[in-house]
């Protein structure tokens, strides 16, 4: 679709309208379109809107509930997916693309919310805020420069902040190994990249352990912070299925998409194909973009045959077969 504004006349409850411009791929309209088309229905719902006008300067607020019809001028014809009992768009899976065995892959992940205390949470957002001159363009390994549009700061390791995250992680790691169903693996890094997402900032379908410089990456841990009320639109991390085809997994057409929700945590294992979806941010702030903090966790070649106790435990594997009991036992 162009990205050219269009006219949008929103109709509301009691003979209310409001007029203001829009693009026709706006994902806010998008999710306008699909909670009309689920009215009526067991999995209508409502959503609270906030919508920029004057450059930002004004904003419209209402309620999904009043909303009872949308004008647009040009007409515009949403391909869209009606929203399921959780919310979600559906899955949508080609009948080419399905396996008739072991070789699908259904998506995996695990979604964790309120990761960081508030004060910590509020902490990670200010550290972003400082450093607005240390984000650079990110770049993947292929040197594709239309792969992604976002920024990164790639030393965010060195940071207290990131050593926060860091050992977060290490005390979720023996619950996402049972969450995944994965045997206990050596740890020999955790890796850590701040990244900030504006307007009209993507990052296409890939995978993170796509190269021979990173195939030791077996879990993807993404921390999401943003300004609240939250400024921007879209932006949502799109998971795929996948499919083994000659050997080769591939990705198919099914997925699921979680939102960016603030304070929220996001982990999957690394060789998953995912894609972060064009951002809307109408104020073209720097504060009112989507914040990130993406880690990796690495599984070391090899465990360390000296470490028989404490972090050893987790950063090099030697984890006793019954490790989880005897933590449920001193609990």
């Amino acid at each position: 679709m162009s990205d050219s504004p269009i006219d949008v006349e929103l109709l509301l409850e009691g003979g209310q309208s409001q007029a203001l411009k829009m693009t026709a791929d706006a994902p806010e309209l998008t999710r306008m379109f699909q909670i009309l088309g689920a009215r009526g229905t067991a999995v209508a719902e409502e959503q609270f809107f906030q919508l920029p006008l004057e450059g930002g300067e004004e904003a419209f607020s209402f309620n999904s509930a009043q909303l009872i019809a949308i004008r647009t001028r040009p007409p515009v014809l949403v391909d869209f997916q009606p929203l399921t009992s959780d919310g979600s768009a559906p899955e949508v899976i080609e009948e080419t693309a399905v396996a008739p065995d072991d070789s699908y892959q259904r998506t995996q992940y695990q979604v964790i919310d309120n990761f960081l205390g508030h004060y910590e949470h509020a902490d990670m957002l200010a550290y972003a805020l400082q450093h607005e001159a240390d984000f650079q363009p990110g770049t993947v390994n292929n040197d594709d420069h239309t792969a992604r549009t976002n920024r990164v700061i790639l030393g965010f390791a060195e940071a207290a902040h990131s050593t926060l995250i860091r050992n977060r992680l290490l005390t979720w790691l023996p619950q996402l190994w049972q969450l995944f169903h994965m045997a206990p693996f050596p740890v020999s890094q955790v890796e850590s990249q701040l990244t900030v997402s504006g307007d009209g900032h993507y990052f296409r379908a890939h995978v993170d352990s796509d190269s021979t410089i990173n195939l030791d990456r077996a879990l993807t841990c993404i921390y999401y912070f943003s300004r609240q009320p939250q400024q921007f639109s879209g932006g949502n991390l799109r998971i795929y299925d996948s499919v083994v085809v000659d050997g080769q997994r591939r990705q198919t057409a099914a997925f699921t998409e979680i939102e960016p929700v603030s304070n929220r945590l996001v982990v999957f294992p690394s060789d998953t194909f995912h894609e972060l979806l064009p951002i809307r941010c109408p104020s073209q702030q720097f504060a009112d973009s989507r914040f990130a903090v993406t880690n990796w966790i690495w599984q070391s070649p090899k465990p360390e045959p000296r470490t028989d106790h404490g972090w050893g435990f987790l950063r090099y594997g030697r984890v006793p077969a019954d490790w989880w009991h005897r933590r449920d036992a001193s609990s």
